[in-house]
């Protein structure tokens, strides 16, 4: 029996819907501002898309944009505007940045009541200790896309495979929050398989086109893949294609988390907005 696929294009139609409802509700204009500093097509071409939703919901859009060899004090100068700015809302640093510049350094000076993917330190700490005002983008898409399965998740166990603590510590709290043992193993590890094979809700972002086979997956487990590697024309994710025999559910690459987390950011965009406003 092959895998249910996670239709995060459905997904991100239904947020998406409810936060064009909620700004004409309310009757404000939110604005989100971008920080690009690249010259690569595809980082154009995702901020484009997000330009695209945030008009199709009724959100403002201010891009600066910077040459690849922008130095830091020009993108820290961009950053500062947009943080100073009042019509300013929310703000979004398009990752990744071209070296050599330090992208930690460069979050930290992002306003942390502007931050709308929840990169800055100051958010992430907040989140886990469960008084943020929003959650990361990243970690709402995917915990939408588990919640979408209407599998049971309390007392099951949920496995991180990634290349970082940081992208797990904010996951693990709303995974513990819905119920769920998580765990963390990085993809190098002896024993990956073993710890994969254990989880009912398995959720992978390595960058390594097909590194999770069926042979590392538990029968009937929920699977998100989180990753996305170009290869020739394609885009393709942490999981390879066999995984669906074995697997109940499972996220596509593309059309799984991709979708999702723009209409997070959408979402996030919104509730900075309602509580710059209240904050007046």
């Amino acid at each position: 029996m092959l895998a249910k696929i996670i239709d995060g294009k459905e997904i991100a139609a239904a947020i998406t819907g409810e936060v064009r409802a909620e700004i004409l509700k309310l009757g404000l204009t939110p604005v989100l501002g971008v920080v690009l500093v690249c010259d690569d097509p595809a980082s154009h071409l995702y901020v484009g898309l997000k330009k695209k939703a945030c008009a199709e919901v009724g959100i403002g859009f201010e891009l600066r944009l910077l040459p690849a060899d922008a130095g830091e004090d020009r993108v820290l100068a961009a950053l500062e505007e947009l943080n100073r700015s009042d019509k300013i809302d929310a703000i979004l640093i398009q990752m990744p940045l071209p070296k050599p510049l330090d992208a930690g350094l460069i979050i930290d000076r992002l306003h942390p009541a502007k931050d709308v993917d929840g990169f800055h330190p100051l958010t992430v700490e907040q989140h886990v200790a469960g008084s943020g005002s929003h959650e990361p983008v990243l970690v709402g898409s995917i915990m939408a896309l588990i919640n979408e399965t209407g599998a049971p998740l309390r007392g099951k166990t949920a496995v991180v495979v990634a290349n970082s603590q940081v992208f797990y510590e904010p996951l693990a709290k709303s995974l513990s929050d819905a119920g769920l043992s998580p765990s963390f193993v990085q993809s190098a590890e002896a024993d990956v398989t073993d710890k994969t094979r254990q989880a009912d809700i398995l959720i992978v972002t390595v960058g390594k086109p097909g590194f999770i086979t069926a042979e590392m997956v538990k029968p009937g487990a929920v699977v998100v893949d989180v990753g996305t590697t170009k290869v020739g024309r394609k885009t393709v994710g942490d999981v390879a294609p066999s995984v669906c025999a074995v697997a109940g559910f499972i996220t596509p690459v593309p059309g799984g988390v991709g979708p999702v987390t723009v209409a997070m950011l959408l979402r996030n965009t919104l509730e900075l907005a309602k509580r710059r406003r209240s904050s007046k």
